[in-house]
């Protein structure tokens, strides 16, 4: 048994009183749960959802009812959440679109700082930067090369503006000290089709692309994570090819509504770190693109914290307006 697996086997036999006892004379949960997805069915958040969901559903012995809510870059769905009662019934499929909803500074209906707490951290994937398959492109430097002699020709694609690929390329920018076209698509999936007609030359791609990568119709050339992908172990980091210190890694976990007791929290983190360290879930999670990350709702709060940090350094140097 390796570390993760211990510190999760230890973390649940701590919280086994909330698992049994503490709730059997109130049977939590009694009812089925509510999974809110703020992105549409067959996205990444959604497969999280799914595998980690049919886990649970076993675990806890109520179904897991997945619910996909898109719209508005997440806040559909998070606004759902936010408002939900504070009884541990309704849940949130938290993905990096929550913590720029808290940099944003946008006017909201909810606070998603306040108005929501952590559970634990589910997974993270390494996003992957690619252009087409026929591209001139092959590397992070010939970006840069390429975006320096000729300032606002390159384009990179993204699901929206303020979306978490919108300001992984302007962080690329402003570290590269360049500039790029953005060019906003109504959503991920049509990025990619337009990558290999080349009507946009790069996004940040997740690991539904590896298909179309290991097919040659596109090419990675970094990716964004601070360490490599254990899918592409040959394809460098952003950081290791050009910009140390670039970070942007994608990632999912659960939160729920600000209210909800903190026993019932400590309830769900127990469940959600034992469904995340069964290796049966780990492979399924592993073939999605995505490595399971359980631990606490306080470690969870740390990198929530990190991440808003991050996005609002980029959001307020590029002066992005949110509608």
């Amino acid at each position: 048994m390796n570390r993760r697996h211990l510190i999760c086997a230890a973390a649940f036999a701590s919280l086994s009183p909330f698992l049994g006892g503490a709730y059997a004379q109130d049977a939590f949960p009694s009812k089925p749960v509510k999974v809110v997805v703020p992105f549409v069915a067959g996205s990444a958040p959604d497969a999280f959802a799914r595998i980690v969901g049919d886990k649970l559903a076993t675990i806890v012995g109520k179904p897991m009812v997945i619910e996909n809510k898109p719209g508005a870059t997440g806040i559909i769905g998070t606004e759902l959440v936010a408002r939900a009662a504070p009884d541990g019934y309704t849940l949130l499929v938290a993905t990096p679109s929550t913590t720029i909803l808290a940099a944003s500074n946008r006017p909201l209906s909810f606070n998603p700082v306040k108005d929501l707490q952590s559970i634990s951290m589910g997974v993270y994937m390494s996003p992957i930067l690619v252009t087409g398959g026929n591209s001139p492109i092959t590397d992070v430097k010939t970006i840069i090369a390429m975006a320096k002699a000729h300032p606002g020709k390159l384009t990179f694609g993204s699901g929206g503006v303020g979306n978490s690929q919108h300001l992984a390329a302007e962080m690329f920018k402003q570290m590269a000290g360049i500039e790029m076209l953005h060019v906003p698509f109504q959503g991920t999936p049509l990025i990619v089709p337009g990558l290999v007609r080349g009507e946009v030359d790069l996004t940040f791609a997740d690991a539904s692309s590896l298909p179309l990568i290991k097919s040659g119709k596109l090419r990675a050339i970094a990716v964004g994570s601070p360490t490599r992908s254990k899918s592409l172990p040959d394809v460098p980091t952003v950081a290791e090819s050009g910009l140390p210190g670039f970070n942007y890694q994608s990632w999912f976990g659960f939160m729920t509504n600000a209210g909800t007791p903190k026993s019932i929290v400590a309830f769900w983190n127990g469940a959600m770190n034992q469904a995340l360290a069964d290796p049966a879930v780990q492979a399924k999670l592993s073939a999605a693109g995505m490595e399971a990350a359980p631990g606490t709702a306080a470690a969870m709060d740390a990198f929530i914290a990190d991440d808003t940090k991050r996005w609002t350094k980029v959001i307020q140097t590029a002066g992005i307006k949110f509608d």
